[in-house]
């Protein structure tokens, strides 16, 4: 399993935001409350992260993303933050996609949405 090169940063803690992964199904009903059950013991959460990469990182983004994590498509070993504390967890990107933009100084904003299993 690729691991997260270690000549990029962390990602921000601004924008970070999380939702737990839906481990509950429920069911309305016309009258009455409505019924919940667990449908899955363990799912993914969602991640909503950024970077900030200077050029050369944004190539080594680039090169990781494409080459060792087939486009997105495989979990990877990153260094997260998701309630525990500083913890490696496995992540992927959703969709195998993820947005960037590039600031004065040519500079980069990357922008994407993980998978994490935690």
């Amino acid at each position: 399993m690729a691991t997260w090169p270690s000549t990029l940063p962390s990602p921000n803690m601004s924008g970070y935001q999380g939702e737990n992964g839906a481990k509950v199904l429920r069911t309305d009903f016309d009258s009455g409350p409505a019924r919940q059950r667990l449908r899955f013991t363990n799912c993914p959460d969602d991640l909503t992260v950024n970077w900030k990469f200077s050029a050369s990182q944004m190539a080594i983004f680039k090169a990781f993303f494409t080459n060792d994590i087939n486009s997105g498509v495989d979990y990877f070993l990153i260094t997260l933050n998701i309630g525990n504390g500083l913890l490696e967890y496995e992540a992927r990107f959703v969709s195998g996609k993820y947005q960037y933009q590039i600031l004065p100084g040519m500079n980069w904003i990357v922008t994407a949405k993980l998978d994490v299993k935690g």
